[in-house]
């Protein structure tokens, strides 16, 4: 195609009617008398004719070179305003980041060095929090007499089922209840109801405001037949928890307070919970925090437990993680730590993140919570069988890895006495067959000497020199 246009060009610019700038050109045309221009034409015509290929590859190269040259160099500003760009949007970012880190100075910590460690310090449960705890058995004390006792007749006010060996109020009638009943009076100040009474037990109930109808409970409870300690370690002892709670379906601690001295009277742990729900439901988790501490001079027993976020418990899919979760309980004993019969407080709230109706709500708090303290208690009553049998299990495993030890030693013995008898055997039989094959050789010698050469025949001559040859 090239070709055919450059022979084109060639052939105007030597045509006779060819003008340019208004003025006729030279042609071969003025000349057609002088065979020379004639030759010159022909040939320049023949020679294009003959070297139309390797124009054409010429020129393909050269337009592929241009070609090749041109989307380098698009790439090459292409690369480098991406470049440009990218810095742009790093400085922004790095900016952005400046600024919220200056505004929220606080979380400077956890920001920079990432979410790998837990801040311990910001997050701790704090000693004015336990000590706020010390008079919740005085608290709870006039909540009772305030909500559960007529201020007629000081006797107890019925909740909801009557319980034996108590005397009921009779002045508002034999089918009063306090939590059917309406009466602003029995409402504490805090907005705490009564709601449940079990033996033992009174348990009562306040709405949390911006939680969608949720309650919080409190619970007072007096066990005669369990110990204060017993009482703690059944809550605190997650591998014994496994066995009495068939809620828990997993149970682990995953961090302790490293600025906390190991100590039998108080501890700082981040707990993780794993609870069964029905098949309609997922099962929900709790990272929580949980402080103890034993006031041996006060006799009192602090357990506060507060949900929290740790970086080695992600979510985990499946399971509902339980952001807000709260717990305060206060053990006292009649008089001893390690003496039978305490008194309790314990008050909590969680949201369990599910839309249940109120009255499911309530069967369930009304059948749970009650069952679950009972099973508490009972767990306590058997704690000191429980922590008997696993000292005495891994007594027994030490003493069987003792006595391994031994018996492998002893074989270990035997079998080293074995061989050095056997190797003094070897010895000695060894020492005994050289001596006979010393006699033997000896006695041999002697009889060859005696023997005189003359005297032995010729066969006795061939028949000597036959077995040394075999014998060689």
């Amino acid at each position: 195609m090239y070709v055919m246009q450059y022979s084109g060009l060639l052939s105007k610019q030597l045509s006779t009617s060819y003008i340019r700038n208004g003025t006729r050109l030279a042609s071969f045309g003025q000349y057609k008398n002088y065979g020379r221009f004639l030759q010159y034409r022909d040939r320049v015509a023949f020679w294009l004719k003959e070297q139309r290929v390797q124009v054409t590859r010429a020129c393909a190269r050269q337009f592929e070179f241009i070609a090749a040259q041109r989307i380098r160099r698009s790439l090459q500003i292409f690369h480098l305003y991406t470049r440009i760009w990218d810095e742009v949007a790093l400085k922004e970012f790095i900016k952005t980041w400046k600024r919220r880190t200056l505004k929220n100075a606080k979380h400077f910590l956890t920001s920079s060095i990432g979410v790998t460690i837990y801040n311990w310090d910001r997050e701790r449960i704090s000693e004015e929090e336990l000590n706020s705890c010390t008079q919740e058995i005085e608290g709870i004390y006039k909540l009772r007499d305030t909500t559960v006792i007529c201020q007629k007749c000081n006797q107890r006010i019925l909740i909801d089922n009557p319980q034996p060996g108590i005397k009921y109020c009779t002045c508002y009638g034999e089918k009063f209840s306090a939590t059917s009943n309406a009466d602003p009076t029995l409402i504490s100040a805090d907005g705490w109801r009564p709601y449940i009474e079990r033996q033992d037990m009174l348990i009562w109930r306040r709405e949390e405001p911006n939680f969608g109808g949720l309650f919080s409970y409190k619970v007072y409870g007096t066990f005669s037949d369990v110990t204060a300690e017993d009482f703690l370690h059944t809550q605190i002892d997650l591998e014994y928890r496994k066995k009495w709670d068939v809620t828990a379906r997993e149970l682990q601690v995953v961090d302790t307070d490293p600025s906390l001295q190991k100590s039998d009277n108080n501890g700082i742990d981040i707990i993780y919970w794993e609870t069964i729900w029905p098949r309609l439901f997922m099962n929900r988790d709790y990272v929580y925090q949980r402080r103890w501490v034993i006031d041996k001079e006060k006799q009192l027993i602090i357990i506060i437990s507060k949900v929290t976020e740790h970086p080695h418990v992600p979510n985990k899919p499946g399971i509902y993680r339980v952001t807000t979760y709260w717990s305060y309980m206060v053990i006292r004993p009649y008089t001893e730590l390690h003496q039978p019969g305490i008194e309790f407080g314990l008050t909590y709230f969680d949201d369990p993140g599910v839309n249940v109706p109120s009255t499911i709500t309530s069967w369930v708090t009304m059948t749970g919570l009650p069952d679950f303290l009972l099973r508490m208690r009972h767990a306590s009553k058997n704690y000191q069988n429980y922590k008997l049998t696993k000292d005495a299990n891994i007594s027994t495993a030490n003493r069987i890895f003792a006595n391994d030890d031994v018996i492998s030693e002893h074989s270990v013995d035997d079998e080293s006495d074995k061989e050095s008898e056997i190797l003094d055997a070897r010895d000695t039989q060894e020492s005994d067959l050289i001596e006979e094959i010393e006699t033997l050789t000896f006695t041999e010698m002697e009889q060859s000497d005696t023997c005189d050469v003359s005297d032995m025949s010729d066969e006795d001559i061939d028949i000597e020199d036959s077995t040394d040859e075999e014998s060689l």
